[in-house]
């Protein structure tokens, strides 16, 4: 890299350290530090929601998608729009109703404490090992950009994120994720631009796109292709219904608006953003078709699609847009780990301590116990990620897919407790295990090819299964005579 690269890279770094000590001033206690007191402006929770579930492997990948085959995973976007609608008309009011710091208080009153630490204890090891392993597969375009080896990386990338969410808290987390949402994006722009300037003739490459089928929106074939109208539009609302209106990473961003109008139109507003930006990303998967005429792995010296968009970086981009751009990756990857620090430590002072340890009632003490909670997770995590020294092995494809096994069985039992009277904690507590095993089973099925392929499910149907096998478990067992004391 050009010395300017690096110098671009760690001004960002400095940046963003120093701005997120700034905004930790005027954090005096654990709702401050967990819900900035109720008082950030909707716009900046939708783009923080977007940057949130915009990892560097979404960042990197997603091009990939559209050089290989097209632009039809828009249909999915689709479903994450209609998905969030019902977020806001069902979930947002509950949540809104009960003031809650965490999402999984909602559960206490039907379902009582111990499914509320249930739930929360899934969540935080979903979290833990999804996004451990994701740090890990970020370190490898990274190192491959910089030439640091993944332990510097990590190290990097640990030590400043930590230290601003420490500060700052979600207050810290989201300013941080707007601006760096806004460099990331930036760079994704400037790569596109600077791609489709290297065509001969831009206007005949779209052209031949079209010809092709390379830019194909709508597909109405049958359910096991990879992304249909009716999977991409139901699946992908089934599936944002789970992850925005009932994971903590998600929900405390939203909880920490001024009101639920703005609430509603943060969430409502974030599926229209994540359109636009997927397009963008798919875009740049076909500029890439173009300039290197679909050129195969082998021919372009890569092994995967994920490494379609850093091969370009490395190979086309002038220097300061590399610079930008490698200050994009290290941002969307902030935004992955600061999100993920934040909604562990609510959930384990809030679900977990708080319950436990009630005379404590100095909210200095509990701004202190917040902050060395987000401390410990961010250790666990970073030092966590470089356990996984092989990128190829099973346990990084578990961690990778993780919530595809709990979010339907986490939506199945907020629904329950939404549209049903209160039940006993073991017809909660089965029905949720139950989601869990039928989704292991489908999902190992399908790996493994023990069906010969005929059983394997497309991931778009995940959630929707998930959740009905939840739901339909909770009704029945609402039916059984309750046992005898």
């Amino acid at each position: 890299m050009h010395w300017i690269d690096i110098a671009i890279i760690a001004a960002f770094m400095i940046g963003v350290f120093v701005a997120g000590s700034l905004l930790g001033k005027s954090v005096k206690n654990m709702k401050d530090y967990f819900s900035a007191g109720n008082k950030l402006p909707w716009w900046a929770v939708m783009v923080s929601i977007v940057a949130a579930e915009t990892s560097v492997l979404t960042f990197l990948s997603i091009p990939g998608v559209a050089y290989l085959g097209n632009f039809t995973f828009l249909q999915v976007c689709i479903g994450y729009i209609v998905g969030r609608i019902l977020v806001a008309g069902i979930f947002i009011p509950m949540y809104a109703k009960g003031n809650y710091i965490s999402v999984y208080e909602a559960i206490r009153e039907k379902g009582g404490v111990t499914m509320q630490r249930i739930m929360s204890i899934t969540f935080m090891l979903t979290r833990l090992l999804a996004d451990g392993v994701r740090l890990f597969a970020v370190a490898i375009p990274l190192s491959m950009i910089t030439g640091l080896p993944y332990f510097y990386s990590l190290l990097i990338l640990g030590i400043v994120t930590v230290a601003y969410t420490l500060m700052g808290g979600i207050k810290g987390v989201v300013w941080m994720d707007f601006a760096q949402w806004i460099i990331y994006m930036g760079a994704a722009v400037c790569a596109l631009v600077i791609g489709m300037n290297m065509l001969p003739d831009a206007g005949a490459s779209v052209t031949e796109l079209l010809e092709n089928g390379k830019l194909l929106l709508v597909n109405f074939e049958g359910l096991k292709d990879k992304y249909t109208l009716i999977g991409g539009v139901i699946g992908g609302a089934i599936l944002s219904m789970a992850s925005h209106g009932t994971d903590q990473l998600i929900v405390q961003r939203i909880l920490s608006c001024k009101s639920t109008a703005d609430s509603k139109k943060a969430m409502i507003g974030s599926g229209l953003v994540v359109f636009v930006q997927f397009v963008i990303f798919l875009c740049i998967g076909a500029m890439l078709y173009m300039v290197w005429n679909g050129a195969g792995f082998e021919a372009l010296g890569i092994t995967k699609p994920d490494e379609l968009f850093t091969k370009f970086i490395i190979d086309h981009l002038p220097p300061v847009v590399k610079g930008i751009t490698v200050a994009g990756i290290f941002a969307a990857s902030m935004t992955t780990l600061s999100g993920s620090l934040s909604a562990m430590s609510s959930s384990i002072t809030v679900d977990i301590f708080k319950p436990i340890f009630k005379k404590i009632t100095d909210e200095g003490k509990w701004l202190k116990i917040s902050r060395i909670a987000t401390l410990t997770w961010g250790v666990v995590m970073v030092f966590g990620a470089m356990i996984f020294t092989n990128q190829n092995s099973p346990l990084v494809e578990v961690g990778l897919s993780i919530a595809s096994y709990t979010y339907g069985g986490t939506l199945g039992v907020f629904v329950a407790v939404r549209f049903f009277k209160k039940c006993k904690l073991w017809q909660y507590v089965v029905p949720f295990f139950f989601s869990i095993a039928v989704m292991t089973f489908i999902i190992v099925a399908g790996w493994q090819g023990w069906f010969n392929n005929a059983f394997k499910i497309i991931w778009t149907w995940y959630a929707l299964i998930g959740v009905s096998s939840s739901i339909l478990m909770n009704r029945l067992l609402v039916l059984i005579k309750k046992p005898k004391e």
